[in-house]
């Protein structure tokens, strides 16, 4: 079955940057095989535990790293310039629009007490690459759709299921979550997660029935 929010892999150009070592407090430090816009293959980033998307440079190659070790800095920041990872939540930013600018490679809609949100803002944004919203915080998914740079997107069951009634899942994608919260009956999420799998020739997942009959107990 698969996990709450664990990425599926829809795409040939979806791979793992590989997680070597650690800063001690809980951060990963890996090498980027899928560098953002600002970044290069090969280059060190490190990977919050506090954190579920962004990630910060470290070094531009592990020589780098091992000769001159780590760059100073907080994930996501470049100098001065706006964050590329922003959070629109009610303790962080209070709109997508606060969140919106040129450079946004990656935003996170957490739990929100407030009307949905649109997404408006960010059409047209170049960079913008991952997506992830709490279930419920969207006034229409459908706005997904013209987000055409979309290469990971999370959502809930039904904002997925109105994307794929709707024929609007982007292309674009090279992975997807389905995130659950609460208690949900696994199998319609498997559903939603083969039809997802399916508009990229990808095999199902499977799923085994076990019939029997219990003893008694004690």
């Amino acid at each position: 079955m698969p996990r709450a929010g664990r990425p599926a892999l829809l795409g040939h150009r979806a791979r793992a940057s590989p997680v070597f070592g650690d800063n001690g407090g809980g951060d990963r430090i890996a090498v980027d095989l899928t560098p953002g816009p600002r970044g290069h293959t090969g280059q060190i980033i490190i990977l919050s535990h506090e954190e579920n998307i962004g990630a910060g440079p470290v070094a531009d190659f592990l020589t780098d790293l091992v000769m001159n070790g780590r760059k100073q800095g907080h994930p996501g920041r470049h100098g001065d310039q706006p964050a590329v990872v922003a959070w629109v939540n009610i303790r962080r930013l209070g709109s997508v629009q606060a969140a919106a600018h040129a450079g946004l490679e990656a935003l996170s809609v957490g739990a929100w007490e407030g009307e949905p949100l649109s997404l408006a803002p960010l059409i047209g944004l170049p960079r913008l690459r991952t997506l992830t919203a709490y279930p419920g915080t969207l006034a229409d998914p459908l706005e997904i759709a013209s987000l055409t740079g979309l290469e990971f997107l999370g959502l809930g069951p039904e904002e997925w299921r109105v994307l794929l009634d709707a024929g609007a899942v982007p292309r674009s994608l090279s992975a997807a979550a389905i995130e659950v919260h609460g208690d949900r009956h696994p199998l319609p999420i498997v559903a939603i997660a083969n039809e997802l799998l399916a508009l990229r020739d990808r095999p199902p997942i499977t799923r085994t029935t076990l019939e029997g009959r219990l003893g008694p107990v004690g």
